[in-house]
């Protein structure tokens, strides 16, 4: 059924003939000169395992996987002949299967006792056990704990480190792309991955923390990765506030579509489509049923039926009291009048006063109504109220200097240096 050449590992001398014929697909140097290949050529025992593994059809594959794995699950060792074929029951000829799997060293046979699997053949299932189904959802976990096994067994981890950096850096790239999408369920679908990827955070951060010290390359690596671990925590929150606005939108898009997938959409129907559409949106196709319910039905009636109803009283026309005689004259204020009497007396002496002269009195209040009485001066509003009798005064107030306040008497602390002069020839005196 099976050729035992397919499974026949390659000589040492077949492998290190590729080797040097490596060097033809080198620019110019030797592949001794180049870490990454000497690093790969660390791998050149497992090549054989593999090679034997894959080499052939799927069909061969499958079987020479089933076969392996059910000799390990059946637990005894050594086989005999007989009990060996027994296992792989479901194959035609068993005998050819295990004879590709001596050949390809992962088995092999004792005399007077049985199959034995070799330590190729566990080597080899525990890669397929690794290999075995896509995990996505926890896609990181092989790699953190790969890590944590290798610093255990006193292998340096940087391989380890290298491909858990490239995973969390492909995670950051991918929710930032996510975030420029503007789309909900593309921003929940990222935000579901880096909820499952952060859980992981302090598992990953305690594992980073065991590497040893002199492994000064591992340890640069596990300080990237815990830069990277920081940068995607920011973006959790940036995602997380991207879906929020999103959802202020009231715009659900399914299957990664995007608002401007939707305007390029809209921009190639014809306008008179999207204002005939526009037009009947803005009328109901039906008209909405009155929402009438029995209880509250009930109760207005009752509210109506009992209310109060005041009889209506005649309406009694007559002519309406005479007023209040008022007095001749309004009464004015005693500190108004003080302010008045000085300012006609600096009218009838024809001079002039400072502002700290006039304004500063016995009180706060009555300097401050003096202060505020004072701009009436010269504006001509006419009348016979207090205003009209201030802008007949012909008085005018200036500011002098800047307008920077100075020290004034008690009951004020500071005022602006101004006068109050005559400006008119023919001024009332009050």
């Amino acid at each position: 059924m099976f050729d035992v050449r397919e499974g026949s590992a390659p000589a040492d001398g077949v492998l290190r003939n590729e080797w040097e014929l490596l060097a033809d697909a080198l620019p110019g140097m030797r592949p001794e000169d180049v870490r990454a290949l000497t690093e790969a050529r660390e791998l050149e025992l497992v090549y054989p395992l593999l090679h034997a593994l894959t080499r052939g059809g799927l069909t061969d594959f499958y079987i020479r996987v089933a076969a392996l794995e059910s000799l390990l699950a059946d637990g005894r060792s050594p086989l005999r002949p007989r009990e060996a074929a027994d296992v792989l029951y479901f194959l035609k000829e068993p005998d050819s299967v295990l004879r590709t799997l001596r050949e390809s060293g992962w088995i092999e046979h004792e005399p007077g006792g049985g199959y034995r699997i070799t330590d190729a053949g566990r080597f080899l299932a525990t890669v397929l056990s690794f290999l075995r189904g896509r995990v996505r959802e926890q896609a990181l976990m092989p790699s953190v704990e790969g890590v944590d096994y290798m610093i255990r067994c006193g292998v340096d981890p940087i391989r380890q480190l290298i491909l858990l950096r490239s995973h969390l850096e492909d995670l950051r790239s991918s929710m930032e792309a996510a975030y420029a999408s503007h789309s909900s369920v593309v921003l929940r679908d990222a935000a579901g991955r880096l909820q499952q990827a952060l859980a992981l955070s302090e598992r990953i951060r305690a594992v980073l923390a065991s590497v040893p010290l002199e492994l000064t390359e591992a340890r640069q690596v596990a300080q990237e990765i815990h830069d990277l671990l920081s940068r995607l925590h920011g973006v959790g929150s940036q995602l997380h506030s991207a879906i929020t606005e999103v959802g202020r939108q009231y715009l659900s898009l399914v299957a990664g579509l995007s608002t401007t997938d939707i305007v390029a959409a809209l921009m190639s129907v014809p306008r008179s489509e999207l204002a005939a559409a526009s037009s009947d949106a803005l009328h109901p196709v039906a008209p909405p049923p009155p929402l009438l319910i029995a209880e509250l039905v009930a109760a207005e009636s009752e509210a109506y039926l009992a209310r109060q109803i005041e009889e209506r009283r005649p309406v009694d026309w007559a002519e309406p009291p005479e007023p209040d005689s008022a007095e001749a004259h309004s009464i004015v204020p005693e500190e108004v009048a003080a302010l008045l009497d000085d300012l006609d007396r600096l009218v009838q002496a024809s001079r002039s006063a400072t502002l700290h002269q006039l304004i500063p009195r016995s009180t706060a209040s009555e300097s401050m109504l003096r202060a505020t009485l004072l701009p009436l001066l010269g504006q001509q509003t006419g009348g016979a109220g207090v205003a009209g009798r201030l802008s007949a005064l012909g008085l005018s107030v200036s500011i002098e200097g800047a307008g920077d306040p100075l020290p004034a008497e008690p009951p004020l602390t500071e005022l602006t240096p101004g006068r109050v002069e005559t400006n008119l020839k023919n001024a009332t005196h009050g």
